[in-house]
């Protein structure tokens, strides 16, 4: 899956979960990508009240995710115990990150 944000950065995204809604009204679509140079994975929400700006690219859910708590996932994320050190920006887990992408062919070998 691919997005454009609205600065037109073409981002990856390794992530999708819902939430409650801020104004308890129904459910919010988080995506979860990450930016080139970004350092971890960004929040970027797709719908309620306070919905991001963006286009997809490509709206596919490629292979190798998988469900977990109420979203779907790069399965490295999960297995791999990086989702959560990846949002607090942890610089070795989001080299391990870059490493499993870059082998799997999903980013440039010159991401970083």
């Amino acid at each position: 899956m691919k997005i454009k944000d609205e600065w037109g950065n073409t981002v990856d995204i390794f992530g999708m979960y819902w939430v409650i809604s801020v104004d308890k009204t129904g459910t919010e679509t988080m995506l979860l990508g990450m930016p080139k140079g970004n350092g971890g994975l960004a929040t970027y929400r797709i719908s309620g009240k306070l919905a991001e700006k963006v286009d997809f690219i490509d709206p596919s859910i490629p292979e190798g995710f998988i469900y977990y708590h109420s979203g779907i996932y790069h399965h490295a994320l999960i297995e791999e115990h990086l989702l959560d050190d990846l949002r607090e920006y942890d610089e070795t887990a989001y080299h391990r990150f870059l490493e499993i992408l870059k082998a799997e062919g999903r980013i440039d070998p010159d991401f970083y």
